[in-house]
């Protein structure tokens, strides 16, 4: 790994390059007031224990509390101007997906770790010609338990502690996940006033396009999370809303959904789950027409006519029998030898390249680097401010076999058990960090927090270990998805996972006419199948009339494609329905699941292009 860069070589690169800030490195952190917004900062947001609840007639009200999470966010600000551009805020999904080993290192910070597109001779991180910063300020967020943010709890040295503060205490769901998420940004821009007031853009890749939806959801229509009338009730959320909102437009503001979408007002969706079951449903039959994407896939990898649709049991071994698994957990990695996020690439394609992030982000004087931030400077990642920290419920994941123990807490869940796609989704996230430990020459059984002490400059072995519950660095916390998606108690009573629910759909149609909206569609993604999107958007009969869709064609005047939304009159009830809302849809036919990787020039270029058209968002 390369060494951090003394003070001077490093100003003079990036005096060189035009690219970033020269920023010192203090003990600030963006809990503290008036922070120069164009200097680099990364840290902890400390969300404190939030009391809210769950409600509906059928169940009744469950009252839960949150334990401390410490969330890490790290800030870059635009080349040029800082104070007026606009603040993209990037979050990746999973749930359990970490930001910084994702969009973060893919090519819109000004640094990248993506072994695809580093400059020669360099290890580990080069400087990103794509850099997002030329277009405006960037706040990267890795949700609670994800990436470096964990959480904190007396209750954490005990197993049984730790299987609650999971499963039982409220901490992981979508609702929970996006009203602290809102917290961090709301106290960041409140905590730097230069820019309080700017334009916010929410980027979210993946799982983060549920995420975004809940986020903008619980901001636009805040009144009716505080009021009874939502499912999800959380009185200091909205107060802090109404609070930030205010002190923008004044104390006698009504804080319409309208007002909120002047600041938040816009959405950059990359490859994004919005329906749940629906879009899982209709990639399913998609995939099992005739002359499917996954028929073409067997064609290229040399095997015509070899997809043929059914699995046994045996073939997916735990993984449940459905036709998105048989197709992505059998088909792809196992006879076809292809990349389910890029079916172009070799099976472990995606595999390799988060391996080659987390390895740089390890190294105490690369994080620092790429940061432009000294990380020694961060109190809150060493061990002694984390003696009450977990992020998992062991070291080694077999200890807890979750599935099975989903099933024994909710014996009348659900037909008793988690759903069929997310119980395959955990399996192949497993057996992605299995084959990952090797890469990061680790003999631990799970490599979430592989972090060799033996390797000098890494944040173990500078900082000191850590329990064997906590870690420095997650790419992928397999217990925060079971958490989300499976096994919690919240989900189980009241309907709310992901991938088994459609209310997250329906809340990014609720929010669409506010929010101008960029969604990518790239040609080689097989988990989030593009076409299946507008689809699944049809299913919500009470709200869409229909969705019109033409695909654009790569290197052509028509590389972007044409998505209208037509709504059914009067069907909205917190806003005015419009007729049609139009989406921007760049195709991105050279790209799978990770664009930014992919195609990092085109999507800087047509992230521009959109923000040229300020009141439509659409040429």
């Amino acid at each position: 790994m390369n060494a951090f860069k003394p003070s001077f070589l490093r100003l003079a690169a990036l005096m060189t390059t035009g690219i970033l800030a020269l920023t010192g490195c203090g003990d600030d952190s963006f809990d503290h007031p008036a922070i120069d917004s164009t200097k680099s900062k990364a840290g902890y947001s400390i969300i404190e224990p939030i009391q809210y609840r769950f409600q509906n007639q059928e169940n009744g009200v469950l009252e839960l509390k949150t334990s401390e999470s410490r969330i890490w966010h790290s800030y870059l600000p635009a080349d040029v101007d800082a104070i007026n551009k606009p603040l993209f805020v990037l979050i990746n999904g999973g749930p359990g997906s970490s930001t910084s080993t994702q969009l973060f290192s893919m090519n819109t910070a000004p640094y990248t770790l993506d072994r695809e597109h580093l400059k020669p001779n360099s290890d580990g991180y080069s400087l990103n010609d794509h850099s997002w910063t030329q277009m405006g300020n960037l706040l990267y967020i890795d949700a609670a338990a994800t990436g470096f943010s964990y959480n904190v709890s007396p209750d954490a040295a005990t197993l049984s502690g730790r299987i609650s503060e999971f499963f039982l205490k409220g901490n992981f769901n979508p609702y929970i996940d996006a009203a602290q998420i809102i917290r961090v940004i709301l106290r960041f821009l409140d905590h730097h006033p230069d820019i309080q007031a700017n334009e916010v853009i929410l980027v979210g890749e993946s799982y983060a396009g549920t995420r975004v939806s809940t986020m903008l959801n619980l901001l636009l229509f805040h009144q009716k999370y505080a009021d009874g009338n939502g499912i999800y009730q959380d009185l200091t959320l909205a107060a802090e809303i109404r609070h930030h909102f205010r002190a923008i437009y004044g104390q006698d503001t009504e804080l319409t959904p309208e007002v909120v979408a002047r600041q938040f007002s816009r959405q950059i969706l990359i490859q994004p789950e919005l329906s749940g079951v629906y879009q899982d449903q209709i990639t399913g039959e998609m995939f099992l027409e005739p002359k499917s994407v996954i028929d073409l896939v067997a064609e290229e990898s040399g095997h015509p006519g070899g997809y043929q649709r059914t699995c046994t049991q045996e073939q997916l071994g735990t993984i449940p029998n459905t036709p998105i698994n048989c197709a992505l957990f059998y088909y792809l990695p196992a006879v076809f030898e292809r990349d389910r996020y890029n079916y172009t690439k070799g099976t472990t394609w995606t595999d390799d390249l988060e391996a080659f992030t987390i390895q740089s982000l390890r190294d105490v004087n690369d994080l620092s680097t790429v940061l432009n931030y000294n990380v020694a400077a961060i109190a809150e990642i060493k061990p002694e401010a984390r003696q009450q920290a977990y992020r998992l419920i062991d070291l080694h994941f077999g200890d807890i076999d979750l599935l099975n123990y989903g099933s024994r807490i909710f014996p009348n869940g659900r037909q008793g058990a988690p759903s069929p796609e997310s119980r395959g989704r955990l399996a192949a996230y497993a057996k992605s960090q299995t084959y990952q430990s090797g890469l990061l020459n680790s003999d631990d059984p799970n490599p979430a927090c592989s972090d060799n002490v033996q390797v000098p400059d890494t944040l173990q072995a500078t900082f000191g270990p850590l329990r064997k519950w906590d870690c420095y660095l997650i790419g992928m916390n397999l217990t925060v998805y079971a958490a989300f998606t499976m096994l919690n108690l919240e989900s189980f009573i009241y309907d709310l996972e992901p991938d088994d629910s459609p209310i997250y759909g329906r809340m990014f149609l609720e929010n669409l006419p506010l929010v101008k909206t960029f969604l990518t569609d790239a040609e080689y993604d097989l988990v989030i199948y593009s076409p299946a999107i507008p689809k699944a958007l049809e299913k919500y009969t009470d709200l869409v009339q229909k969705v019109d869709v033409v695909r654009g064609k790569e290197n052509t005047d028509k590389d972007r494609g044409q998505f209208r939304v037509h709504y059914i009159p009067n069907a909205l009830t917190e806003t005015a329905t419009p007729r049609t809302v139009a989406i921007y849809y760049p195709y991105y036919g050279n790209a799978g699941h990770s664009v930014s990787s992919a195609q990092p020039d085109k999507i800087q270029a047509d992230v521009m292009k959109w923000l040229a058209y300020p009141d439509t968002g659409c040429p």
